[in-house]
């Protein structure tokens, strides 16, 4: 703005400096008209450009103005900044009762694969081992269902430092399936609250579908456990 008034400014200045103190007498009569007509062109050019000059320095001093007061004023600036940003994706928040629970489900999940894992090499019954063997493609299974959905909902966990667990001395065997039914109970009950209280409706409806299948693995592990 300072730049533009300036320059203004100087061209002013030598419209001024054009103009003559006193009128110009012509002695010559054949040459007056000639002459003089040059002259008015030249200053009529000097002051066109003067005034467009006044003009872009009226213009920034406008628009320092405006801008000043957007600064100045945080709800236009807010305004304007929420314009600028208005697109773009929808960032889907859960609530942190959801996050809990998928965090928690993660965690168990991952924990009953490793296990089960450990259950298909060290188990002594056959029955046993097939019992494992459903219990990690089940929930490989469910817990790459359950990552997706919490990618989606920009949720994040990490289960890569999940290992088997020690169940303790003695018949690995009913250690094992009593084991499993201890964390199926507590599944089915974290999973029956998911299903009706979920605040996130696709969480809600994910966690009523893996329900089956969980009542499924303490029905196993029951059974297996009365006939060991």
């Amino acid at each position: 703005m300072n730049f533009e008034c300036g320059v203004a400014s100087k061209l002013m200045r030598r419209c001024d400096s054009q103009l003559p103190a006193q009128p110009v007498i012509m002695q010559h009569h054949l040459n007056k008209e000639p002459l003089m007509k040059p002259k008015l062109m030249s200053l009529s050019a000097i002051a066109a450009l003067a005034i467009a000059a006044s003009s872009i320095c009226v213009i920034g001093t406008v628009r320092a103005q405006i801008d000043s007061g957007i600064g100045s004023n945080p709800h236009l600036h807010a305004q304007s900044a929420g314009a600028a940003g208005s697109p773009g994706t929808t960032v889907v928040k859960m609530s942190q009762k959801d996050v809990n629970f998928i965090q928690k489900a993660a965690g168990g999940g991952a924990q009953e694969v490793e296990n089960g894992k450990m259950a298909e090499k060290q188990a002594k019954s056959a029955e046993v081992r097939s019992i494992a063997a459903r219990i990690v493609a089940d929930h490989t299974r469910l817990n790459k269902e359950l990552t997706a959905l919490a990618n989606r909902k920009g949720v994040t966990f990490s289960t890569g430092g999940v290992k088997a667990q020690n169940l303790g001395t003695g018949d690995f065997d009913r250690l094992y399936l009593k084991w499993l039914e201890e964390v199926h109970r507590a599944d089915i009950a974290d999973f029956e609250r998911a299903a009706k209280s979920a605040d996130d409706k696709e969480l809600k409806a994910w966690a009523a579908k893996a329900l089956p299948t969980l009542k499924q693995h303490l029905a196993m592990a029951q059974g297996g456990a009365k006939k060991s």
